[in-house]
């Protein structure tokens, strides 16, 4: 079983700036140097638009050396766009010394609460902004995914850019208004990056019984023994309400084993910031020692921490 110790809250917005006012959600993190890293995460304004903000940590010493007050990514300005109420980093990948950016960009809608898809950004100032490729989705629903996608994970492998999204299956009413989201993680394929050939049919994790509802936020590393790992958020079992994060193995990317107790030990606090959900993970090396940014409380609302695996 993997053993993981919680280090530190990291960042959690509170009125940093004039669009910096609260959250710090889906924490990202790219490689600066031996030590340090860019964090990216969606933050609020007071109208509750989201924005990607980036800051920079050191692993040395697990301290904020700085905080950019503008935003890397804004939302979209076109009325009607997929992303016109906020945009949050999904994944960062290089490519030819350039940094592209996806990102979930969501909308408000009258019979459901939203709309979500991913876009695609890039970086001329190696991070500091990022400029939208297109002003559209590049993975969107369609004949395949037929409500919304969202977050999304990519790796690159001997050309082929590897993905797997959230995609949405169902909104279920609960009684008065009140509306459950069901989604769960699939798959897909691309030769650029942008135009990708989806793998219907083959979820790559779905639901384990009839109490879970939402599985997002998948994470993916492909170690040298060709074993791939994912970890993810899932939402509700028989006896808690709220996101855990999830482990999953496979020996081809797409077929998945679920081995969630794997993740035991990492769990919610006794009192604090994550005390009543830990969910959206991101996990890297530094080291050779596998580290993970993840959310706490209110999705995100109380911003996120830092953990390490001590032992697998």
């Amino acid at each position: 079983m993997m053993q993981w110790r919680k280090l530190k809250h990291i960042f959690c917005a509170d009125n940093h700036s004039e669009f910096m006012h609260s959250y710090a959600r889906l924490p990202i993190a790219d490689k600066i140097d031996d030590n340090t890293f860019d964090i990216y995460f969606a933050a609020r304004d007071t109208s509750v638009r989201e924005r990607v903000f980036k800051l920079t940590f050191d692993m040395d010493t697990l301290s904020i050396l700085e905080i950019q007050p503008e935003p890397v990514l804004n939302y979209g300005e076109t009325l009607g766009a997929f992303d016109e109420n906020g945009v949050a980093p999904c994944a960062i990948v290089t490519v030819d010394n350039k940094k592209y950016l996806y990102y979930g960009g969501w909308q408000k809608q009258v019979n459901t609460p939203f709309s979500c898809a991913v876009g695609i950004a890039q970086s001329h100032d190696n991070g500091k902004t990022f400029d939208k490729m297109f002003k559209g989705a590049v993975l969107d629903r369609d004949k395949n995914d037929h409500l919304f996608v969202a977050v999304n994970d990519v790796i690159i492998e001997k050309g082929t850019f590897k993905t797997w999204y959230l995609s949405c299956v169902n909104w279920q009413e609960q009684g008065e208004g009140e509306l459950l989201h069901y989604y769960h993680i699939n798959y897909a394929e691309s030769d650029n990056g942008i135009d990708w050939i989806k793998h219907k049919g083959e979820n790559a994790i779905t639901f384990k019984n009839e109490f879970e509802y939402a599985i997002s936020t998948p994470r993916v590393i492909k170690e040298a023994d060709n074993l791939y790992k994912m970890w993810y958020s899932y939402r509700a079992q028989k006896n808690i309400e709220t996101y855990r994060i999830g482990y999953a193995e496979s020996t081809d990317g797409r077929q998945w084993q679920r081995k969630d107790e794997q993740m035991y030990s990492l769990d919610v606090s006794e009192m604090g910031w994550d005390s009543e959900m830990i969910c959206y993970p991101y996990l890297f090396t530094h080291n050779d020692k596998l580290y993970m940014l993840y959310n706490g409380n209110g999705y995100g609302k109380t911003g996120f921490g830092i953990a390490v695996l001590e032992q697998f």
